[in-house]
């Protein structure tokens, strides 16, 4: 019965595939006829190349530098059951926190996790590493592997060239050299973009700047070593940057300011000066007052000596012997207060003589602190003139390299491998990578370098 059913459906099938192949040569002459017309319909012969359904299908691959998060768990009881009664896997699965983590694909291309060892991982995808990764660790573990793998970070793609905005950008997925083109500012180049004038005014106003912070510190610098060496201002630098009138005006300025200076710390020293001589002549007053005191406590003691003398004899009274005494006590009470003024004059003398001789040290300190000072921004300011000076005499030849339209470009793409730097050429279309750098020379300057 199975036979003759079979041998009745053999010409059924046969007819069908015999209507199936007259549609797929009726589609293709056709087909082909169309492309033997459209040459003369079309105004566009340039041939455009189109991306297969593998190419736009196919899985995103993992590259050098790509950050994963990777999450490994072992199902400690499998289940082997069917149907509604199997165990859910998750309940039954742990994670190993010793083997999950977050891992760099280094520049061999492989990453190493604990057990496993080295993994293979740039070029691979997805289904790939969790492939291998699974295969690798179900061999070191009890029970079956469960892997999870989560991309965290991307190398982003570097732009190199005559462009507006050269540097890095965020790596997009399916991004292509003319997306590159269009974030670097490459796709519309101008023979006198606005960006460029710019940049050229604003190191103008910087070397500007520079010059004048230059000019001001070496004629500050030349009047402080001239005074602390007690010779003329250095002024040779000077001269060669502004010339002699402009140097001369500075040095006189400079000059002028640290007079205003001097005599700030004169009038400083001149009042401690006068301080001292009237607290010195208020001292010789207050010693010439002790000699006197301390010549009445003299009178004192030897008029209370005849007092206690005529008091033994009865020829005195008691009134006159206890007011002697009073006066002598009075007398040596003044003589102690004058040792006291005395003493604190001289205190106050002396402070005044360290405040001058710390008046002068701080000056000669501060000065020295100045010129290091100085000397360190003069430094840095001949650095930045040089710098500045020397990015706008090849701004002509960068402005001139950048009138260069996209069709004047040559591009190449730096890929990154295994084993090394890879270099090819590069359309619009092109596809970039994480990591890679696409390097955009001018065409007129690649057959320079190539002749």
């Amino acid at each position: 019965m199975n036979e003759a059913k079979l041998t009745r459906a053999k010409p059924a099938a046969r007819m069908l595939r015999a209507a199936v192949c007259t549609a797929v040569l009726g589609l293709t002459t056709t087909a082909s006829a169309e492309d033997a017309i459209e040459p003369t319909i079309s105004a566009a012969p340039q041939k455009v190349e189109r991306l297969t359904s593998a190419e736009i299908n196919r899985p995103a691959a993992y590259a050098i530098g790509d950050k994963l998060k990777i999450t490994v768990f072992e199902q400690m009881q499998p289940d082997t059951r069917e149907g509604e009664g199997r165990r859910d896997i998750v309940a039954s699965a742990i994670e190993r926190p010793e083997l999950s983590g977050e891992y760099i694909v280094q520049e061999d291309g492989n990453i190493y996790v604990p057990l496993a060892g080295s993994v293979s991982v740039a070029g691979t995808t997805f289904q790939d590493l969790d492939t291998a990764l699974s295969s690798a660790l179900s061999g070191k573990l009890n029970g079956s592997v469960r892997v999870g793998i989560q991309l965290l970070e991307r190398e982003p793609v570097y732009v190199l060239g005559p462009v507006a905005r050269p540097g890095p950008y965020k790596y997009i997925p399916g991004m292509s050299v003319l997306h590159a083109l269009a974030l670097a500012g490459a796709v519309e180049t101008a023979p006198q973009d606005q960006w460029r004038l710019l940049d050229t005014a604003r190191e103008k106003e910087r070397l500007l700047k520079s010059s004048e912070r230059l000019t001001r510190s070496l004629a500050r610098v030349s009047i402080l070593v001239a005074e602390r060496d007690g010779t003329k201002p250095a002024t040779k630098r000077l001269y060669e940057l502004v010339g002699p009138a402009s140097a001369k005006a500075r040095l006189t300025e400079a000059d002028t300011y640290r007079q205003v200076e001097r005599s700030k710390r004169k009038k400083q020293e001149t009042a401690i000066e006068a301080a001292i001589q009237s607290y010195q002549a208020e001292l010789t007053i207050q010693r010439n007052k002790l000699a006197q005191v301390e010549s009445n406590i003299g009178d004192r003691n030897l008029r209370m000596d005849h007092v206690v003398k005529l008091r033994e004899r009865g020829a005195t009274t008691d009134a006159t012997y206890y007011a002697s005494l009073t006066e002598l006590g009075d007398a040596k009470e003044r003589f102690q207060d004058a040792k006291a003024v005395i003493a604190q004059t001289e205190h106050r003398i002396s402070d005044l003589l360290h405040d001058r001789l710390r008046i002068a040290v701080e000056a000669e300190v501060d000065r020295e602190r100045e010129i290091r000072e100085l000397q360190s921004v003069i430094d840095e300011e001949e650095l930045t003139r040089a710098a500045v000076s020397t990015a706008l005499a090849q701004l002509p030849g960068i402005l001139e390299g950048q009138a260069a339209t996209r069709k004047d470009l040559n591009l190449t793409i730096l890929h990154r491998t295994q084993w090394g730097m890879k270099r090819r050429p590069a359309q619009d279309d092109s596809t970039l990578e994480p990591g890679d750098v696409l390097q955009i020379t001018p065409a007129t300057a690649a057959r320079v370098a190539s002749q």
